[in-house]
């Protein structure tokens, strides 16, 4: 058996039209039937009303109000099947009927409720025989205002009853092929909405990580399908560019862990060709050595980059006085600098530069964008780090004196593997591209200013510790 989940779209669709159809035509039909109802009863009252105050009326103008009387019928819209005067005690003083089948017990709780009425009161009564009957009673008081007698009038609305299951019956088959009708307009009108969505469905499977280059069919009209196409097409699109990032980044780190290793092989490979001295085999040892650190620190950033992306790498965010840190790396850095015969200066701001950030990510981040200005600069250039502040953030620049970077590279400079034509000093291309997530990560931002020939300029700007609050 099908549950209300496993249903199709289009069979859900039909089920709430014809549900929400049927609602409307029962409640239409309830209000009609009972609005008729009311209305018939109500003119049935108000006859055996007005006939019943103009008994109590000719009853007032008799001197004796013992003797009998017959109602004047003709001069009613309806004849009543009996008239009754009834005591104050609730025995019937006098009656007309046209049959004794005709009348109704009398009710003692009616009664009361008629003795404290300002109008008449009509009420559902059945015959003897069983038919269903209208009756109004009516109260005659004396000169004191004390309830003389009472006055009762029936009429027998049978007719009205069979016209009301007759009106009962025809709504009900009315609304059955109403239902019915709203079954298939609804199959229909729901087919041919989702037709679109049949369509792009298609075109969706046809779609595969192998040819993500296709898109589905924008409807032209710009409604919720056309929306649904746009959408979808750029869902698609964006897949593309993840595949076809992912795809590069394999191919990338594939070929820089195939170096070092090919590197290794070669060099171990010579050593075990013959023996060699003790000094021949520490050399090439140490040639191994540093393949080895060289990747154990690309696959650190592999793994930094892919926590990063995938949103498991957590910071350690904390108030930290930014200029200090500044100061450390330039000091940390200053032996490499002097080795390769460079000018590390330090430009400080005017005053303190606190920021809230991790502070081993931000020292990562001065190190590698110092260590990749010494290492693109050549010996005798310089390498500045200069700090200031504005009202919202803290800037740090730092400028060489390098090979510059071409027009074409600048847009890919911060691009995992990409790397500068630099010779040997060229690393995995990992560096700039931590560094703009640190950045990021911390709300900040960086881009690069440069010129072949004359330099490089990378900026950073992080937001003091008041404003990233704010933020959070």
């Amino acid at each position: 058996m099908r549950t209300w989940r496993t249903l199709s779209l289009r069979t859900k669709l039909t089920l709430w039209y014809v549900s929400l159809m049927a609602i409307v035509l029962t409640t239409s039909a309830v209000i009609a039937h009972m609005d008729l109802s009311r209305s018939l009863r109500r003119a049935v009252d108000a006859s055996l009303s007005e006939q019943v105050q103009l008994i109590e009326a000719r009853l007032r103008a008799l001197e004796h109000g013992r003797e009998s009387f017959e109602p004047r019928s003709e001069r009613f819209t309806i004849a009543p099947a009996f008239v009754e005067l009834i005591t104050p005690e609730g025995e019937i003083a006098d009656v007309a009927a046209t049959s004794e089948n005709e009348r109704v017990p009398i009710r003692p709780e009616t009664l009361e409720r008629v003795r404290r009425s300002p109008v008449p009161i009509g009420e559902d009564a059945r015959t003897r025989d069983g038919r269903a009957m209208r009756v109004v009673t009516w109260r005659a008081l004396d000169a004191h205002g004390e309830v003389e007698s009472f006055i009762r009038a029936g009429y027998v609305i049978e007719d009205i009853r069979r016209a009301e299951q007759k009106l009962l019956g025809t709504l009900f088959v009315t609304m059955a092929l109403a239902l019915g009708v709203a079954s298939f307009g609804g199959l229909f009108l729901a087919t041919r909405a989702l037709r679109p969505v049949d369509r792009l469905t298609r075109a969706a499977r046809t779609i595969t990580a192998r040819n993500l280059k296709e898109r589905v069919e924008v409807p032209p009209s710009r409604d919720e399908l056309a929306r649904l196409a746009d959408t979808f097409n750029q869902m698609i699109a964006r897949l593309d560019e993840a595949f076809e990032r992912e795809q590069r980044f394999t191919d990338d780190a594939s070929h820089e862990l195939r170096t070092p290793l090919a590197i290794l092989r070669s060099e171990l490979e010579i050593a075990l060709r013959r023996e060699r001295p003790a000094e021949e085999y520490r050399r090439v040892l140490q040639r191994c050595l540093d393949e080895v650190l060289r990747l154990n620190r690309l696959t650190d950033d592999l793994l930094l980059l892919s926590r990063s992306e995938s949103g498991r790498l957590a910071l350690n965010y904390a108030p930290l006085p930014l200029d200090v840190i500044c100061r450390d790396v330039v000091e940390q850095m200053r032996p490499i600098a002097e080795t390769r015969r460079l000018d590390l200066t330090l430009q400080e701001s005017e005053g303190p530069l606190p920021v809230r950030g991790d502070p081993q990510r931000l020292r990562q981040l001065l190190l590698n964008l110092l260590d990749n200005a010494l290492k693109f600069t050549s010996p005798g250039g310089r390498v500045t780090l200069r700090m200031s502040r504005s009202e919202t953030y803290a800037r740090m620049e730092i400028e060489d004196t390098g090979c510059g970077i071409s027009p074409e590279d600048l847009p890919h400079i911060f691009e995992r593997f990409y790397r500068r034509p630099s010779g040997e000093r060229a690393g995995a291309g990992l560096g700039l591209a931590i560094s703009r997530w640190i950045v990021e990560a911390h709300g900040g931002r960086i881009w690069v200013e440069s010129e072949p020939g004359r330099g490089s300029r990378f900026i950073v700007e992080l937001p003091l510790a008041e404003m990233a609050e704010k933020r959070q």
